[in-house]
């Protein structure tokens, strides 16, 4: 009984962990450098002090 019920357990599990991947080629994150970083911070920081 225990043998039948981890190998449901495992199969859902398969399942679920192959239902997650991403298949689509771009990624969601984009990447940027230390200075495009720090150059985003100074603007935002501008536009606070203007107000």
């Amino acid at each position: 009984m225990k043998t039948i019920l981890l190998l449901v357990t495992l199969i859902f599990s398969a399942m679920a962990v192959s239902s997650c991947t991403n298949d689509e080629s771009e990624t969601e994150f984009e990447y940027i450098n230390p200075d495009e970083e720090q150059q985003t911070a100074l603007k935002t920081e501008v536009k606070q002090e203007s107000k």
